[in-house]
């Protein structure tokens, strides 16, 4: 009887291997097929219903990656970049040959991500650009007094069109008194020609008349940024002097580690103070990533292009998914 038992059972395990390769070609099937149909509906207009479709995929195989990378389309139609963003690196993660395609998308998304404060805070250099071209300086601090990083701000060329910055910029070079103005004012004045390199001279004598003045935040960025223009002006001395002030005032060494490393052209970790770790949990060093500002790319029109086309993969054995055989 034992044995009679034991044969049914290799039997059935010999059968159930043998259906393994067509039950996965019936969910292969079924995920294309609910995938095309979600983009006809994306193409249609009809989102509401696109996004229930392309949930489907992604509950019947989570690693579909085109799936993923129309989803996070959708979501930067409804302005939510955050989560267009996180579908765009989920999609990528699952589907590496999407990521030509999908960086464009993913740039505007995250830059977007960033800016998300002057968004919420309704303020951008389009706002500002008209008060200061018509001297309406009391309209302008009162916009810049509100709770906003001012670098952001003057480095959101998202917000105003590149004639426009300039003719802001070359305005404030003609007629900014660093004497004038509130310390916001005057702070955000010296971080739009800095940005713009168009005055760096007038800039350092702007961002050092109000930088004792500042305090917190707006006084540690206000040194980092005067260190950056000294630099830009090959005055070395000046400019480590700036930078160590900002650690005076509560900036973190390692925000200013690689400026006094480049300075001094030593290797980045002879700057940085040695930490102390426990040898059971010692681990090598995170390379140090150092910000760089950049022109932003204008935001894209939202396209499935090849997304939209339904991808055949190589059956692989993969685990951890319930949804995937």
């Amino acid at each position: 009887m034992k044995l009679t038992q034991y044969f049914c059972f290799v039997v059935v395990l010999l059968l159930l291997q043998a259906c393994s390769g067509f039950r996965t070609e019936i969910y292969r099937e079924e995920t294309f097929f609910r995938y095309n149909e979600a983009c006809k509906l994306y193409k249609q207009g009809d989102y509401k219903a696109a996004r229930s479709g392309l949930e489907e995929v992604i509950a019947l195989d989570p690693d579909y990656g085109p799936a993923h990378a129309a989803l996070g389309h959708m979501a930067q139609i409804d302005e939510d970049y955050p989560e267009a963003l996180g579908h765009y690196q989920t999609a990528v993660a699952t589907d590496p040959e999407l990521e030509t395609e999908l960086q464009p998308y993913m740039m505007v998304a995250s830059a977007h991500k960033e800016r998300e404060p002057l968004h919420k805070a309704g303020v951008g250099l389009n706002q500002i650009y008209p008060l200061i071209m018509a001297d309406r300086v009391a309209e302008a601090e009162a916009l810049l007094a509100k709770d906003i990083p001012l670098q952001l701000l003057a480095s959101d060329t998202m917000g105003i069109t590149p004639g426009r910055l300039g003719e802001l910029q070359r305005k404030i070079a003609e007629t900014a008194d660093p004497l004038n103005g509130s310390v916001r004012y005057r702070l955000f004045l010296g971080y739009l020609l800095f940005y713009g390199q168009i005055d760096d001279a007038l800039a350092a004598v702007i961002i050092n008349s109000v930088a004792n003045e500042a305090s917190g935040n707006n006084r540690q960025e206000a040194l980092v940024v005067l260190g950056q223009l000294h630099e830009r002006q090959g005055e070395a001395n000046a400019a480590v002097d700036a930078y160590l002030d900002a650690v005076d005032a509560g900036l973190p060494m390692t925000d200013v580690a690689h400026h006094l490393a480049r300075l001094f052209r030593k290797d980045i970790a002879s700057i940085l103070p040695p930490k102390e770790v426990p040898v059971e949990d010692a681990a090598p060093p995170e390379p140090m990533c150092i910000a760089i500002s950049t022109h932003l790319p204008a935001a894209l029109a939202p396209d499935l292009g090849s997304v939209s086309e339904a991808r055949v993969f190589k059956i692989s054995k993969r685990q951890g998914s319930r949804f995937t055989f």
